[in-house]
């Protein structure tokens, strides 16, 4: 597994698929296919997603994929909706 700052120094080249764990693949696993095409900093992005996520305690993580689930089952307008609110509510933190 890379180290907990090897993420961002792989960030302007890309963070080979290879050097994930394999939790973080499992987790990651939908992105596999256009992994080599997204940018180091999206890479990098969704990798510390993924490790946030494989910190959480099992309950929490049953919770996260529920709402994705939620999520996913959304319209694009719906999704829209929701990203915008959710950016909102960002502004005022």
């Amino acid at each position: 597994m890379l180290g907990a700052c090897a993420a961002p120094a792989f960030a302007e080249r890309g963070i080979p698929w290879n050097s994930l764990s394999q939790d973080e693949q499992a987790v990651l696993h939908k992105h596999q296919r256009e992994w080599p095409s997204l940018s180091g900093e999206e890479q990098s992005r969704l990798l510390k997603g993924a490790r946030n996520y494989l910190e959480l305690p099992q309950d929490k993580r049953k919770a996260v994929k529920q709402k994705r689930e939620q999520y996913e089952q959304m319209s694009p307008d719906e999704r829209k909706r929701l990203r915008e609110k959710y950016r909102q509510q960002q502004q005022y933190r």
